[in-house]
């Protein structure tokens, strides 16, 4: 008994007060065991004290998902790069756990989460959003060793035949949405950040995080600070429908005497008190009213970051234009939300085309003859 080792990692088989133990032995924060033997010797004294003190978490096997999820995320305290990285996960887990409920770990199979997808989908959600919901659930699966009997039979979405991830809004379907928003006082904050959006291509997280000073009126920019990660900040000007969209937000703020610089423009609200301090954290409902008003249902916000990125793209806008606009990493990234419409494609080549049968025609009347 004590210390052994699984290959190059360390794992522990001891008795505690009668009870067997055989663990592997993972740092906070980590789904693998460690590789250090001053580590282990640290980890399997912590890890025999918690039993003494009856405070030992069940193993993957015996544990539920709601205890589970709560470990989960005090892990990823440890090693998570920013609060945003915990909140998302906080936010797709909160699903998971409402559609599956508090069941074992070991009752999770694929059939079940293939059962998850589909409720996901009846409820609107996108494939994008469903594979993200699943993608936290693996996640927490890998921590207690559950997802390796699972991971060969789940598939996302969209690798088994779903709809493609991202829609891309027609304009007599953008401009529906932003006429249907404008016509309700009740919605401006929404329509204001959906105008925003369909002109800068701004991650709904980043439209909530706009304060004041993050706008500049007399130059007619708006900086991103805080993003989807730390190389997505930037600075984008305003067209004329963006600038408009954010300066009524400002004077928004102005009546509700939310005039410091570092307050945010879409701030956090919370049994109807607005606290300029923070940023909202969701708009879902009014989203969700304004989407089905416009007759768009299942229409994602981030859908609008969808539309602009596709519609500079067959504008003929560079690669690395569009990418200083939207933030994007990579090649595979900018082409992951560059849905070029097939009528776009087809004018492309047909455009080849015309100009390989001028070429010809050209080359034919040049041959002597």
């Amino acid at each position: 008994m004590g210390l052994w080792k699984r290959g190059r990692r360390y794992w522990t088989q001891t008795v505690v007060n009668g009870v067997w133990i055989r663990r592997p032995l993972c740092p906070p924060g980590s789904t693998h065991a460690t590789t250090s033997w001053q580590e282990a010797v640290r980890l399997e004294k912590e890890l025999i004290r918690a039993a003494l003190q009856g405070s030992l978490p069940p193993q993957g096997h015996s544990i539920k998902l709601f205890a589970a999820v709560d470990e989960y995320l005090e892990a990823k305290k440890a090693t998570a790069n920013t609060q945003r990285a915990i909140a998302f996960d906080r936010e797709r887990l909160e699903v998971v756990k409402r559609v599956l409920g508090d069941v074992r770990l070991s009752a999770i199979t694929a059939r079940v989460i293939e059962g998850f997808q589909a409720k996901r989908r009846l409820e609107g959600a996108g494939n994008r959003t469903v594979n993200m919901d699943v993608g936290a659930l693996r996640q927490v699966l890998k921590r207690f060793k559950q997802w390796r009997r699972l991971e060969d039979d789940v598939k996302m979405l969209t690798e088994t035949g779903g709809e493609p991830i991202g829609r891309v809004l027609t304009d007599e379907e953008q401009k529906r949405l932003l006429k249907t928003a404008e016509d309700n006082p009740e919605w401006e904050h929404v329509w204001c950040a959906a105008q925003l959006a369909a002109n800068t291509s701004m991650r709904g997280v980043e439209v909530k995080h706009v304060r004041r000073k993050d706008f500049d009126a007399e130059k007619r920019l708006v900086h991103i600070r805080t993003s989807k990660n730390q190389t997505s900040k930037r600075v984008i000007p305003l067209n004329d429908s963006a600038f408009d969209a954010v300066q009524r937000m400002v004077k928004r703020s102005d009546v509700l005497g939310h005039t410091e610089p570092g307050h945010y423009l879409w701030c956090a609200s919370q049994h109807h008190k607005l606290d300029p301090t923070k940023p909202a954290s969701k708009w879902d409902t009014a989203w969700r009213a304004l989407r089905d008003a416009a007759g768009l249902p299942g229409l994602r916000f981030h859908d609008l970051r969808h539309t602009v990125v596709t519609r500079l793209l067959e504008a003929g806008e560079p690669d690395h234009v569009v990418e200083s606009i939207t933030g994007h990493l990579s090649r595979r990234m900018l082409e992951h939300y560059s849905h070029i419409r097939l009528k776009a494609k087809k004018d492309a080549l047909d455009r080849l085309d015309r100009s390989n049968s001028a070429s010809l025609l050209t080359t034919r009347r040049d041959r002597p003859r």
